[in-house]
C-alpha cells in the first residue's frame, strides 16, 4: 500500500489497486515443492552411497546451496515481482507499475485515453484473467497481461472514462495571415 500512497495525489479518488493474477505464483510455487523433493531425494543418495564424513559434509553443503540458488532465483525472485507489481486505477488516470522495470511503467491520464479493450481466453475466462489494451491517443496501444477480473477493471475504467466532462467544443479558426506584397517587414 506504501506504493499507492506515494503515488495518488491529494484528491484522487482510488478506485483500482491490484497485483497481478494469482496464477503468477503457481509456478514458483512448484519450484519450491519440487527443488525441496530433488533435494531430499539428493540428501538420501548422499547418505547412503558417501561414506567418508567430510565428503558427506561438503557433498550436503552443495545440496544445500544448489537448492538455495534454485529457490531464490525461480521461487522467491518471481513471488517478489507478483509482490512489487501494481496496477493502480484513479479518477484521474492509470497507473501500472512492474517491479524492477522503470522501462514498461505506464502512467496515463483518463482524458487522453480514446479506448479501452481488453482480451482474454477460454482459460483467462475460467481463472477470470485476462489482458487489458489501453490507447491513448496517438500513441500506440499499451497490453498490461495477468490483470485479475479483467472484465471488471475494464468497466470501471470504462466508467470513470464516462464520468469525465466532454472536450471543449472547437474554437472558430484563427485567421489566415494577410499576403502582403514587397519586402517582409515593410510597411506600406
Amino acid at each position: 500500500m506504501g506504493f499507492v500512497r506515494s503515488v495518488v495525489a491529494p484528491g484522487e479518488e482510488l478506485i483500482v489497486h491490484s497485483h497481478p493474477h494469482w496464477r503468477a505464483l503457481v509456478r514458483p510455487a512448484l519450484v519450491a515443492v519440487v527443488g525441496a523433493g530433488l533435494a531430499g531425494i539428493a540428501g538420501g543418495f548422499v547418505e547412503s552411497q558417501v561414506v567418508h564424513t567430510g565428503d558427506r559434509t561438503a557433498v550436503w553443503t552443495l545440496v544445500g546451496v544448489l537448492y538455495l540458488l534454485l529457490v531464490l532465483r525461480f521461487a522467491l525472485w518471481p513471488a517478489v515481482r507478483w509482490a512489487r507489481t501494481d496496477l493502480v486505477v484513479t479518477d484521474e488516470r492509470v497507473l501500472y507499475r512492474p517491479a524492477g522495470s522503470n522501462r514498461r511503467s505506464v502512467d496515463v491520464p483518463l482524458a487522453r485515453l480514446s479506448a479501452v479493450r481488453f482480451r482474454h481466453t477460454l482459460g483467462d475466462r475460467a481463472l477470470r484473467t485476462g489482458t487489458l489494451i489501453l490507447e491513448p491517443g496517438h500513441l500506440p496501444p499499451v497490453e498490461i497481461d495477468d490483470v485479475p477480473d479483467v472484465a471488471g477493471v475494464h468497466a470501471a475504467i470504462y466508467e470513470e472514462l464516462l464520468r469525465l466532462p466532454p472536450p471543449p467544443p472547437p474554437g472558430p479558426p484563427a485567421a489566415a495571415p494577410r499576403f502582403r506584397w514587397g519586402l517582409p517587414g515593410r510597411l506600406r
